[in-house]
């Protein structure tokens, strides 16, 4: 389909998804990165959801903010799962209708315009680096704790995508652990949103039903009633966000040792808890100072800077708008 004429820099707006297995966020982008137009909606992520629901529901989107806004130049769309050069999904994430799917070719068919897609952490990656907690580093790294964990790399002041362009895919990491479904199990069920929710209907003795397919998890609690019962003094929840927060702090320590990182950035919807982010910083020192290597002066390994992202929860989106950036000539 043909493009409008690539319009001025300053007058520029773009249309930008954050699409993650439970909701699809969305705004109005600009060149400098400000969001206007802001939304979300559940994801479509039914039993018998397929890539047809989540097309009709970007295109839904796009229609009602350009009837509003009057213009819309480009779509961009940060998403899991590993992107190839042409605009489709070698594997989808949480989304598993997504794997193998064309799916920049079947929204440009829905919106007549062709999107830019990126995987959601590199996205995040992307724009603290850009104008965010990450400028001027040149080795960091973003965790994003979602439904999954989220990874984005800075390597030589660059998001590193790696040769199949699946750098950072951190929920894929495994480990021995005898407290969930099975002995061993993936990062993403230890150092995520649900992987907190996991933890804490274990310690509140809560039954429930994890399943790899999103749409077929049961789960009693969800983050924010986690963070309800912690603010309400609960002692067991406190001690499963410290313990949590270990467990991420290990997980910096790893990334460390490999990468000699110098700033991490923590996202995700529930990086908005100041406690969280607390639990995260002292389960790091915790990390630094219980390592085997933890008697050397200087230290062997050096122990990063670690803070909240900048944009929060709006780093997917903000490095989604990056990405256009980039590939289109804006920057």
């Amino acid at each position: 389909m043909s493009q409008p004429a690539k319009p001025d820099k300053e007058e520029l707006s773009v249309l930008t998804f954050d699409i993650g297995g439970s909701a699809i966020k969305y705004g109005l982008c600009d060149i400098h990165g400000n969001l206007t137009a802001k939304g979300s909606q559940p994801t479509p992520n039914k039993p018998d959801t397929t890539v047809d629901d989540l097309v009709a529901a970007l295109a839904n989107i796009y229609h009602e903010v350009k009837a509003n806004a009057g213009r819309v130049d480009g779509l961009a769309i940060a998403l899991p799962g590993c992107i190839n050069a042409d605009g489709s999904m070698r594997t989808g994430g949480a989304l598993n209708y997504n794997y193998g799917v064309p799916l920049a070719d079947l929204v440009e068919k829905a919106t007549g315009l062709r999107p830019v897609l990126e995987n959601d952490a590199k996205a995040a990656a992307a724009a603290e680096l850009w104008i965010g907690a990450l400028q001027g580093v040149d080795a960091g790294a973003v965790l994003i704790l979602g439904t999954g964990l989220g990874g984005g790399l800075i390597i030589n002041g660059s998001v590193y995508q790696g040769p199949f362009g699946s750098a950072g895919e951190l929920s894929a990491f495994v480990h021995d652990c005898n407290n969930f479904s099975a002995a061993t199990t993936a990062e993403a069920q230890i150092i995520s949103a649900t992987g907190l929710v996991l933890r804490a209907c274990q310690a509140l003795g809560l039954e429930y039903t994890f399943t790899a397919d999103v749409a077929h998890r049961q789960l009693p609690i969800d983050g924010k009633k986690v963070f309800e019962l912690y603010h309400q003094g609960n002692e067991v929840i406190k001690q499963v966000v410290d313990d949590f927060g270990y467990e991420t702090g290990k997980l910096i320590f790893n990334l460390s040792v490999v990468l000699n990182l110098q700033k991490v950035a923590i996202g995700g919807g529930i990086s908005a808890q100041e406690c969280l982010i607390d639990a995260i910083c002292r389960g790091t020192e915790k990390a630094w100072n219980t390592n085997p290597n933890s008697n050397l002066k200087p230290p062997l390994i050096t122990m990063p800077q670690v803070e909240v992202c900048h944009f929060r929860n709006d780093a997917n989106l903000i490095g989604a708008m990056h990405q256009y950036l980039e590939l289109h000539g804006y920057l």
